[in-house]
């Protein structure tokens, strides 16, 4: 099976949600179990979406970022159970704006994991490196540590718990990809790494998603590659055209 994921990130309001789902709903679904299909909108919006009942049922939605605790006094967060409110089941965790530009701490990052597993959602665990660190020939060395803190005494009945997604911080909304060689070996070196930290039964069976510049015109051949279990896509899952043929040119690799 491939994932295709779509981050929103901090775009479209309310109405423009709606209108995306309501364009996406005249396409044609994804045919049996081939491809599961994930969107990532804003808080205001995954909320209004569900209370709506607005997005197609072969639609799974996440929130982008979930917080450390389960309740308490904490201005502007939002908890595991307020997301599975909105009938949400996926969260993303350490993407690399979350890490790099809002500075979240690797603890930080582990304490939301570990909280959204308590709660049964399905983290999204974000790992890369940046330019800086590829070319002093660290991305081992920092991909592997940032599993290493997020997954610190973690322990999975299932693969399906978890799912990572590699985003090389230098292919980030910046036009310019990894190559297939580059991302193959990324994603091969994380597979074994899990299947080291949570078992070869449940490591083996965690999908990884790529992300970075993915769009229509390079997925075959990145989604085709042997340990890549699909994409988390920026930009163009903004637009129901493209996010759509995104998701049949997954169903046919």
């Amino acid at each position: 099976m491939k994932i295709v994921a779509g981050n929103w990130k901090m775009f479209k309001t309310i109405e423009e949600a709606k209108a995306f789902f309501a364009e996406l709903a005249t396409t044609m679904p994804p045919q049996g179990d081939k491809v599961r299909v994930l969107v990532f909108p804003n808080y205001v919006a995954l909320g209004a979406l569900a209370e709506a009942h607005a997005v197609p049922d072969w639609v799974l939605l996440g929130a982008q970022d979930v917080a450390a605790d389960a309740e308490g006094a904490f201005t502007g967060e939002v908890s595991p159970a307020m997301i599975l409110s909105t009938r949400a089941t996926h969260v993303l965790i350490g993407h690399s704006e979350r890490r790099h530009v809002i500075g979240e701490s690797a603890d930080l990052l582990h304490r939301k994991l570990v909280n959204s597993l308590v709660a049964s959602l399905i983290p999204v665990l974000c790992v890369g490196e940046t330019l800086e660190e590829r070319n002093a020939s660290k991305m081992k060395e920092v991909v592997f540590g940032q599993l290493d803190t997020a997954l610190a005494d973690v322990r999975l009945s299932d693969g399906a718990q978890l799912i990572v997604a590699y985003e090389p911080v230098w292919a980030i909304g910046t036009g310019v990809n990894a190559t297939n060689e580059q991302i193959e070996e990324a994603h091969r070196l994380i597979r074994e790494h899990l299947k080291q930290l949570l078992g070869a039964a449940i490591g083996g069976f965690v999908a990884i998603l790529y992300g970075g510049s993915v769009k229509p015109a390079n997925f075959a051949s990145i989604a085709g590659l042997p340990s890549v279990d699909g994409g988390l896509i920026g930009g163009a899952s903004l637009k129901p055209v493209a996010f759509a043929e995104l998701i049949a040119i997954a169903e046919q690799v």
